[in-house]
């Protein structure tokens, strides 16, 4: 039951928020920073009552950080993982966007708890304001965690991140892809890339295998199903 609660909470949330226009992100000063909303181990139990309040005051945050062009995409994940939603947040550094996610009711409330990784390099471009009537697409969210050759200084690095791009560019043009970016260096976590893919879970697997980054043993994937408002990113596939 509380899975479903602030899966939902998420969910109305993103298709209550206000994502900016084209142009928009491109004016507003800042970088973009990806937050990954967790589940603690120990979430504090609440009654109905309090839960559904809570549900309340998250969404009027999302709302609000979205009115304000500080969070520009947002969703939750649609399968059972100990990873709640995502928030992807403009902002001057990651200070200030740990801020702004620390700032939700449920992460005050010990209900959500949020990783920033960044500044993630992704193109605003194919950011833009939901669709109306609101619905929810489903996408193929990829994390890329560190490999067991993950090392910056050596030629097999040097060589995928210079491969990488194309790929990427590929991925795009082919109608597979509809953001995704690399982690810089000096963003120490495990995390070190997030690609979100516009096709399902399987054919996503298959492509990813093809990626410099994943050949070279750099990283680790783990891809999850995902959802955000229908129209922020280009086309995924419709929620059943």
């Amino acid at each position: 039951m509380r899975r479903i609660g602030f899966l939902s909470a998420i969910l109305l949330g993103v298709l209550a928020t206000a994502a900016p226009v084209p142009g928009q992100a491109q004016a507003n000063a800042g970088s973009y920073f990806f937050v990954l909303l967790n589940r603690p181990a120990n979430v504090p139990q609440m009654s109905k009552e309090a839960g559904e309040k809570l549900q309340a005051e998250h969404m009027a945050n999302i709302h609000k950080l979205g009115a304000e062009n500080k969070l520009v995409i947002a969703g939750p994940f649609l399968d059972d993982t100990a990873v709640r939603g995502i928030f992807v947040m403009q902002a001057g550094s990651a200070a200030q966007a740990q801020e702004w996610a620390d700032s939700d009711p449920a992460v005050r409330a010990g209900r959500l708890s949020p990783e920033v990784h960044g500044p993630w390099p992704i193109d605003a471009r194919n950011i833009h304001a939901e669709s109306t009537p609101p619905a929810l697409e489903k996408y193929s969210l990829v994390m890329m965690r560190r490999g067991d050759n993950w090392n910056p200084n050596s030629p097999l690095y040097l060589e995928a991140m210079k491969q990488h791009p194309d790929f990427v560019k590929q991925m795009t043009e082919q109608g597979n892809l509809a953001i995704g970016g690399v982690f810089p260096l000096n963003d120490t976590g495990e995390l070190r890339a997030v690609e979100i893919y516009r096709i399902g879970p399987e054919q996503t697997a298959a492509l990813v295998q093809q990626d410099p980054l994943v050949k070279a043993g750099l990283v680790k994937v783990e891809i999850h199903s995902w959802g955000t408002a229908r129209g922020i990113l280009p086309s995924g596939q419709p929620l059943q």
